[in-house]
């Protein structure tokens, strides 16, 4: 009999022990004793149970199908799942295709209503059980953290963790890492007294070669997480979060080795705080608070958290890389600058053509071109024509798609017909008749509805058409409404947002590429505030006369 071997373990520290291996070699040991033929075996080392996407079980069910063996061969029920239901799902696919499963722990089973009564039982045990060791851990943990004992953790950077000994009744605790100790007390004295910024700080470790807890470079979000941990004043928090699941998958991920889970903070009445000794203290105390007053200050002067209402929030762009330009401010005064200009330190990839443009500068220029856009509806008038005429030209070819979905539709007709009538010659019969015309139908559908689709969009052309009148009227009520929002930003910046597509920054050129509401001025006229209908817009991209300007150096 030929044979399939399925081997999982669960975590990293089942594979170090090499209890795969073990696995292996007593399914190996079974299969010569019971003279089978091996054909493949399938591992999963390191994935989760309690998860049905595994690729060592995925290669087996799609090998079972194609009947590449006659049986699968694994330790017990818990190897294959542990959640009943997939354990089920998994033996019922396999007996329907005739595949029989046997398990080491009951080499002998056979195919009996009580036997498949053990199965699921061992299932529901399995799952029982794991879920009865997640619960004695965690209470366990909670236990020891209450009598301040420290529990198996990733130390903070700075310190190690080294596990207790029951035997010599010494509880697991943290010890100070030199070199990482050291580094700690001069991030706080870079950041406190010398009033050095996060950013300059990973600049700073960076070139003196300090290595960080991981990678080769220091990045803010660390050290962050460095100035905020209060474990370096001597005290520490267990319980300070709680997981739960969540649908996230990473990019270009198709199996995950466990559930995917996420954090979120506890009250903070749920800590539980645990004293550590003297000789673990880094930070005294005032020190960490004026560090935690400094990252607050920075948080309220950060530009994410400016008060000023910044006119061209993402609008703006370089036109050198592409990346977004952000409003900040620099010593009292508002500024405009690429993003990317510090994003990729310390790879010399960083946009540097780009300069720091004055926002009332940049913002007024912006705001004058539109309004000079505006009172001159030629300029809107001769590039919607253009764009129209270029419009009007595919609506041949629209009429030659049509056609050509006409054309197959018939065949598909003629092809029914001709499928009828080999079968009332008995050339096929009803089974082959009905397959193939359940693929007729799904032709003929997809045919159909892609020729609606052609259709629809044909009539919301037709219906975004500009007359001349209509965009000189839209233009004069606007111009009309212009002078009443001058002192108005964020009127400013709503009408901006629905009438300017981008604005591309090159050094000190601008360009706007504006667009045109699809809306008749009759309604607009009813909101002179601009409907947001950004769905239906006609863009007119301006490459000449005063979309194109200088700001002066």
């Amino acid at each position: 009999m030929k044979v399939a071997i399925y081997a999982r373990v669960s975590t990293e520290k089942q594979e170090k022990q090499e209890t795969i291996k073990s696995q292996l070699d007593a399914l190996r040991s079974h299969a010569i004793e019971k003279k089978y033929v091996v054909t493949k075996e399938y591992i999963d080392e390191g994935y989760s149970g309690e998860l049905l996407d595994r690729p060592g079980l995925d290669n087996l069910r799609d090998d079972a199908r194609n009947k590449l063996f006659d049986a699968v061969l694994a330790h017990s029920p818990d190897r294959l799942s542990r959640k009943f239901i997939y354990l089920g799902l998994v033996d019922e696919e396999f007996k329907k295709i005739g595949i029989k499963i046997i398990f080491l722990n009951r080499p002998d089973s056979k195919e009996t209503p009580e036997e498949n009564l053990l199965t699921g039982i061992q299932g529901l045990i399995a799952e029982y059980e794991k879920a009865k060791i997640l619960e004695r851990t965690r209470r366990g943990r909670l236990h020891k953290v209450k009598n301040g004992i420290l529990v198996g953790s990733i130390p903070p950077y700075g310190y190690r963790y080294v596990s207790g000994n029951k035997d010599k009744n010494i509880p697991g605790h943290y010890e100070i890492e030199d070199k990482e100790a050291e580094s700690v007390k001069l991030i706080f004295d870079m950041f406190v007294n010398k009033k050095v910024s996060i950013r300059a700080i990973a600049r700073e470790l960076t070139r003196k070669g300090v290595p960080p807890r991981q990678g080769f470079k220091w990045h803010t979000s660390s050290l962050h997480r460095i100035i905020r941990n209060e474990t370096y004043t001597g005290i520490t928090y267990w319980n300070k979060h709680y997981s739960f699941e969540t649908d996230k998958h990473k990019p270009n991920q198709k199996y995950r080795r466990t559930k995917n889970t996420g954090r979120k903070l506890r009250p903070h009445d749920q800590w539980i705080s645990i004293k550590l000794p003297d000789d673990l203290i880094l930070i005294d105390s005032k020190m960490f608070q004026i560090a935690q007053q400094q990252l607050k200050r920075n948080s309220d002067l950060s530009p994410r958290n400016a008060k000023r209402l910044y006119l061209l929030k993402g609008l703006a762009r370089c036109g050198f890389c592409g990346s977004p330009f952000q409003g900040t401010p620099c010593h009292g005064k508002y500024y405009y600058r690429c993003g990317n200009r510090h994003r990729t330190f310390p790879e010399p990839k960083a946009c540097r053509e780009s300069s720091m443009l004055k926002a009332d500068d940049l913002e007024k220029l912006v705001w004058d071109t539109f309004c000079e856009m505006i009172h001159n509806p030629k300029i809107v008038l001769e590039q919607v024509e253009r764009l129209q005429q270029d419009a009007l030209k595919q609506t041949n070819t629209l009429e030659q798609d049509l056609a050509a979905f006409d054309a197959k539709l018939s065949a598909v007709a003629t092809e029914e017909t001709r499928l009828l009538d080999a079968y009332r010659e008995n050339i096929i019969d009803m089974e082959q008749l009905k397959t193939q015309m359940a693929k007729i139908k799904e032709r003929m559908a997809e045919i159909t509805n892609k020729r609606q689709e052609l259709l629809n969009n044909q009539e919301k052309f037709k219906s975004k058409l500009f007359t001349n009148e209509n965009l000189t009227l839209l233009c004069n009520m606007l111009a009309d409404n212009l002078k009443s929002f001058e002192n108005d930003a964020e009127m400013k910046r709503k009408i901006l947002t629905l009438a300017v597509n981008s604005i591309l920054i090159e050094g000190k050129t601008v360009r706007i590429r504006s667009v045109i509401p699809a809306r008749p001025p009759e309604e607009a006229l009813l909101r002179p505030q601009l409907p947001d209908d950004s769905a239906a817009r006609f863009q007119a991209r301006l490459g000449y006369g005063p979309s194109w300007l200088r700001l002066n150096p």
